[in-house]
């Protein structure tokens, strides 16, 4: 293996390439499809992604963090209070620092500004009578503690119930997010194909997919702020994991012809999914704790959020490994050829699934597809079933799914 790591053949293949010969080409005609996808979306009615996204006017607030008492009794004045400290802080300068470390520290600040206030609202029920003693001298209110009621596995506290339901023709498709998603519908039904072929990407395929995600990106970052802030933090972390998954997929692709540009591309595309990673775990981790201490919590929710999390870890460990040894990834494409090709139809999977995840929430705030069957879609559909088509393409390429993470470059020779 070391003599033919020396030998450093192509990752990309034995076809003869000249170093930089189509980048350029390549490039231009991605850039010029994406302006022109961007073109004609918009000339079918500017912002009329707006209808797209939108609800009505205090519907997400009521499905996420609806004001209602222990077992669904009327708010009381101390509820009232908390729902107003949960709801307090200016949106607008939320939305300049979103998809930002800032963005997160703020979003933690907020979950904490929240446990503090559903803290303060446990004390004055209990001082008041409304929970039994737990321990201590009953008169005292150090003595009493709100007392958890029931876990809420099947998410029925969530207000979803309340949502009005509409039919798939209800939704107005007819705008540059309509066009983008039939678009990315069609193109992975092509992808589908191939990988089921056990046929590699191919250079137009690249060109395609960066015309029509990289429009997507730019509108959903762009119309996220008409969203409640709840879904607004999952939509620009989603923007910045595609981000991620476009940088990588044009990195293997051309890692051969321009590595300079490859390595490049990578280390842009790390960044922003560092701060997306970020900005979205300390978000939900920091409302999970929310929700246990306002007798909200769901376990359903857990296996998707660390799933995810481990998911995007590899990714993490992945670039590590590369900075930390430059001859690694070479010699992981030497021992498996297939390495650049398995690497970019996972990329490819991750930015449909990402946006999937992205529509399937769009439906759910429009009324169409909600409640628990589109959580668990979400979380099956767009995380655990793509590791297993990601696992199942490694078992017949020349490549690998997880040992190269044990490997060791030149570096530790």
């Amino acid at each position: 293996q070391m003599a033919r790591a020396r030998q450093m053949p192509r990752c990309l293949g034995s076809r003869p390439q000249r170093h930089g010969e189509a980048l350029p080409a390549a490039l231009a005609t991605a850039a010029a499809a994406a302006a022109v996808s961007v073109a004609l979306a918009s000339s079918l009615g500017g912002r009329s992604g707006a209808a797209f996204v939108s609800a009505p006017p205090g519907a997400l607030r009521q499905s996420e963090d609806g004001p209602r008492g222990p077992r669904g009794q009327a708010p009381s004045a101390a509820d009232a209070r908390a729902g107003r400290a949960a709801e307090a802080g200016p949106v607008e300068p939320i939305s300049a620092w979103r998809g930002s470390v800032g963005g997160a520290l703020l979003a933690a600040a907020a979950g904490a500004g929240t446990a503090a206030a559903v803290r303060q609202r446990a004390r004055e029920e209990a001082s008041s009578g409304a929970y039994p003693a737990r321990g201590g001298r009953s008169g005292s209110p150090l003595g009493r503690r709100a007392l958890p009621s029931e876990v809420d596995w099947a998410g029925s506290n969530t207000g979803w119930n309340d949502i009005e339901k509409k039919s798939f023709t209800d939704v107005n498709w007819l705008n540059e997010h309509g066009v983008l998603t039939i678009c990315a519908l069609t193109l992975f039904l092509y992808q589908a194909v191939r990988i089921a072929s056990h046929s590699p990407p191919s250079e137009p395929e690249v060109w395609a997919t960066t015309a029509i995600y990289l429009p997507w990106m730019f509108l959903c970052w762009r119309d996220t702020d008409q969203l409640e802030s709840h879904y607004r933090v999952t939509f620009y972390a989603s923007t910045g994991w595609g981000f991620m998954s476009l940088a990588s997929l044009i990195s293997c692709v051309y890692q051969d012809k321009a590595p300079d540009f490859a390595f490049g591309v990578l280390v842009a595309g790390n960044i922003v999914f560092l701060a997306s990673c970020a900005y979205f775990y300390v978000y939900h981790w920091s409302r999970m704790f929310r929700h246990v201490m306002q007798n909200r919590f769901r376990p359903l929710w857990l296996p998707g959020l660390f799933g995810l999390m481990c998911l995007h870890g590899l990714t993490i460990a992945d670039f590590a490994k590369r900075v930390d040894d430059a001859g690694w990834w070479k010699i992981v494409c030497t021992i498996y050829p297939d390495e650049w090709w398995w690497v970019a139809d996972v990329r490819i999977i991750e930015l449909f699934v990402t946006a999937a995840a992205l529509w399937l929430i769009i439906l759910h705030i429009q009324g169409v597809f909600t409640g628990m069957k589109n959580a668990a879609l979400v979380v099956i559909g767009t995380i655990f079933l793509p590791v297993g088509i990601m696992a199942l393409e490694s078992t017949w390429l020349r490549a690998s799914a997880w040992q190269h993470y044990l490997m060791v470059g030149p570096k530790y020779w």
